[in-house]
């Protein structure tokens, strides 16, 4: 506890000049709310994370009507939790070296397509520094290291578990029904000549109805996706066409050719090359995302486990 007294220490000093510098003026001064163990969570700590959680800074200062009791106590649950891991980590002897610290902010840039002063400027809006940022990233990377250790590593997933999931879980993986169409589209605006429209409408249609190939037509009318491709738009799940255009294709065979639809857009004419009814993918296509779920299941499980037994074992002290 020598660690926890000299902290103490130090937040108590760092009160007396406060107080000192200022005279009689109140200052609002870091206070200790959480001892685990040998560490300490500060208000300033908590306030952050509670902000974490609603979803940011209200402002350049909290409100306590604003945090309410439930996410207060969902923060500092979540910070006592890193406490616990990050002890257990360092027991373990688990290390982080500053290049593993370096490739993950080169990571977070890439996925986000940040600038490195793009970054600084996401984190000063954060009220973090960089080196704070960079402190995160390296528990949070040891965490990592510390849950391969001693969880990750030590779960098999059998075929038939797979299987037996797969059986009982089948609606999960139904692929929904597809639509593969060719469409000509005669684009309408305010500006649009009503006549010229409808006169393009009714060669298209003459050509249709006289055999004439829609690949055909559709390079020489159609204003729409496609039309180098003879109209073809390929395969398009259901709910991802427009509840017209969709409602029509339903009512197609393959093959035919759909009577003029008028949108508020413009006109479509579609062709149904071919659907797909709803059906269950194949256990092959299934078996990869089967195999995370699982995982992820008896990950959460054991990690719950252990940090129950964590927290029965450890000094915790709340002084809210």
């Amino acid at each position: 506890m020598k660690r926890t007294a000299h902290l103490f220490c130090a937040i108590l000093l760092a009160a007396s000049l406060v107080f000192a510098a200022t005279g009689a003026r109140c200052e609002t001064v870091d206070r200790v709310v959480a001892v685990v163990n040998a560490d300490v969570i500060t208000l300033s700590e908590l306030n952050a994370a509670t902000a974490a959680i609603s979803g940011g800074l209200k402002g350049e200062e909290f409100r306590g009507a604003e945090m309410t009791v439930e996410t207060r106590s969902k923060a500092l649950d979540s910070l006592i939790e890193k406490i616990l891991i990050k002890q257990s980590a360092e027991k373990a002897g688990i290390e982080v070296s500053e290049t593993e610290v370096d490739n993950a902010v080169e990571d977070i840039k890439k996925q986000n397509k940040l600038s490195h002063e793009a970054l600084l400027v996401a984190l000063a809006q954060s009220g973090l520094t960089y080196a704070q940022y960079r402190n995160q990233l390296k528990e949070e990377i040891r965490q990592v290291k510390f849950a391969n250790q001693q969880f990750r590593s030590k779960i098999s997933i059998e075929d038939e578990n797979i299987e037996e999931y797969y059986r009982q879980n089948i609606e999960k993986f139904s692929v929904p029904p597809s639509y593969r169409l060719r469409i000509i589209f005669l684009a309408k605006t305010p500006a649009t000549d009503e006549g010229i429209l409808k006169n393009r409408l009714d060669l298209i249609m003459e050509d249709l109805k006289s055999g004439r190939d829609f690949p055909e037509v559709a390079k020489e009318y159609s204003e729409g996706l496609g039309r180098e491709e003879g109209g073809d738009i390929g395969d398009i799940k259901s709910g991802e066409l427009s509840p017209l255009l969709e409602e029509s294709a339903r009512r197609l065979k393959k093959g035919e050719i759909s009577e003029p639809i008028t949108a508020p857009d413009g006109i479509y004419i579609i062709q149904l090359i071919d659907f797909k009814d709803s059906a269950p993918a194949p256990l092959e296509k299934a078996k990869d995302t089967i195999k995370n779920t699982l995982y992820q299941k008896i990950l959460q499980e054991r990690y719950n486990f252990w940090l129950q037994e964590m927290k029965k074992i450890a000094h915790i002290e709340i002084r809210l």
